[in-house]
């Protein structure tokens, strides 16, 4: 079960790397929530689907790996780091983690999403 959440999850991913969102089906529960890092929260596959395919129009992704999972009974936490571009030329790259919940047909039904930028500096050096 361990090893289907986390191949799951990294079939979501690899989608941003691209633009199909076809696996996105099996990936979600129909009654899905997704909240975003910064606040924007979505009801759903068709507002997460709206969403992933507004993103691609502006940016593309470049990387998007799993670095690490923690698994507890029906949730799982990953660790993972992205970078992507805009089209406009500026550049982003984020540390985060999810806290995944997962449903009996081991779907994702809630996805909470936090983050940090991954270009770390010392103030005090």
């Amino acid at each position: 079960m361990m090893r289907q959440r986390e191949e799951t999850i990294k079939v979501w991913f690899e989608m941003w790397l691209g633009e199909d969102i076809t696996p996105m089906a099996a990936i979600f529960a129909d009654d899905v929530e997704y909240t975003e890092c910064w606040g924007n929260q979505y009801q759903g596959k068709e507002e997460i689907g709206r969403w992933f395919a507004d993103w691609h129009k502006h940016n593309q992704m470049n990387v998007w790996d799993a670095k690490k999972f923690i698994h507890a009974e029906d949730k799982t936490i990953v660790e993972w780091h992205m970078e992507a571009l805009s089209m406009n030329g500026g550049a982003r790259w984020m540390d985060g983690i999810y806290v995944i919940e997962w449903d009996a047909n081991e779907q994702i039904k809630s996805l909470q999403e936090y983050g940090a930028n991954s270009r770390k500096m010392r103030p005090y050096e």
